[in-house]
């Protein structure tokens, strides 16, 4: 117990010196250097429902992070002159409910980077991060919605970080953007194996000009040699197209996976999903979403997507098409502080797994309070 104590209390001060650090730093060399504290608050009282499959039964209690993640970060920016400056991050998740981070043991499991950037030459970044398709693809979602955004079912646009990552960005070419990742470790969720961590690339291509946003985004996984996806290379696609005017947006997206999940984040093995997806499976997905404005400070959040699987599983039947639906309203009480509602209906799978051979349904209502800083 004592041990336990003793590691429950090096985050704190850990924390107590950052945040220290923060307040000094900012009055201080305010002139030389730029350090931010930020952070979200974020918690909900939600009803989740699961009908077919094993896994049925209604679950009640507090949603951290409803519509936007818990969370608190640093960002430091140093210039250098001559358009040269040192730039890095520390972010961390947790979990509004109980307080707990969102990975024990991790303490900034949202992001530990440095970086080095230039205006005419573009960025480096070292360190456990978003990867670029992530990044990317991820502004094209408009209702972010726990487990029932953007990224359940396009899981290379899902909210994950990848360790030991190298992302290089170009300067910004008139309203164009390009950038290219590897990732030295792509260890599963499960941890490395004995035989080799494996490896990732990620690249897009982006362009933005008001109100126009266009993606396009390529990533590929290779598991380590213990993987029970070795000698497959698990490949996303995304390309997406988005319009937003001073207060509504619309969104239509498109993704194709190949071999698994590259984010390792879909459940099944390794996280990779299903065996009969590793093993030369192929899903196409959907995504069409829009922000509509009802009055000053409020809107209604539509949004729709599909993922096609084309295997059949162990028993011979098709995979079927998993479908998501979500109606959420969103009222701004001020620049950072904001109420929201939502309800989510997912067919055919799971919160935990995208595709199951049960014909599964997951209803979700929640209502939040959302307090940025």
């Amino acid at each position: 117990m004592a041990g336990n104590k003793k590691r429950a209390g090096g985050p704190r001060r850990v924390l107590g010196v950052l945040l220290a650090a923060s307040a000094w730093t900012g009055g201080v060399h305010a002139e030389e250097a730029g350090l931010q504290l930020y952070g979200v608050v974020d918690a909900a009282v939600s009803s989740t429902h699961v009908s077919g499959g094993e896994s049925s039964g209604t679950r009640n209690g507090i949603l951290s992070g409803g519509q936007t993640d818990s969370l608190w970060g640093l960002r430091v920016t140093e210039p250098l002159g001559q358009g040269w400056r040192v730039n890095a991050g520390l972010e961390s998740g947790f979990d509004a409910g109980n307080g707990q981070s969102d990975n024990p043991g991790q303490l900034f499991d949202y992001g530990s980077w440095v970086g080095l950037a230039s205006d005419s030459l573009g960025e480096i970044r070292l360190g456990r991060q978003s990867t670029i398709a992530m990044s990317y693809g991820n502004a094209l979602e408009v209702a972010s919605w726990r487990e029932m955004g953007m990224g359940a079912l396009f899981k290379a646009s899902d909210n994950y970080r990848r360790d030991n990552l190298l992302n290089v960005y170009t300067p910004q070419w008139g309203a164009w953007q390009a950038g290219l990742g590897y990732a030295f470790d792509a260890a599963g969720p499960g941890g490395p194996s004995l035989q080799g961590r494996g490896h990732a690339w990620s690249a897009g291509l982006k362009y933005e000009a008001d109100p126009w946003l266009a993606v396009l985004t390529w990533d590929r996984l290779h598991p380590g040699a213990g993987s029970a996806a070795a000698g497959r290379a698990p490949t996303a696609w995304q390309a997406g197209l988005a319009y937003q005017a001073e207060d509504w947006k619309v969104s239509l997206a498109w993704s194709r996976q190949r071999d698994g999940f590259v984010g390792q984040d879909g459940g099944g093995v390794e996280g990779l999903g299903p065996l009969a997806f590793v093993q030369g499976g192929r899903a196409d997905a959907w995504l069409l979403g829009a922000e509509l404005p009802v009055g000053a400070a409020s809107a209604i959040l539509v949004q729709a997507s599909l993922a096609r699987p084309d295997w059949h599983w162990d028993n011979g039947q098709r995979a079927r098409t998993v479908q998501l639906y979500t109606l959420g309203w969103r009222q701004d009480l001020s620049a950072r502080a904001s109420v929201y509602a939502f309800v989510g209906r997912l067919l055919n799978g799971t919160l935990d797994d995208t595709f199951t051979p049960e014909a599964t349904r997951t209803t979700r209502v929640a209502v939040g309070l959302t307090q940025r800083f």
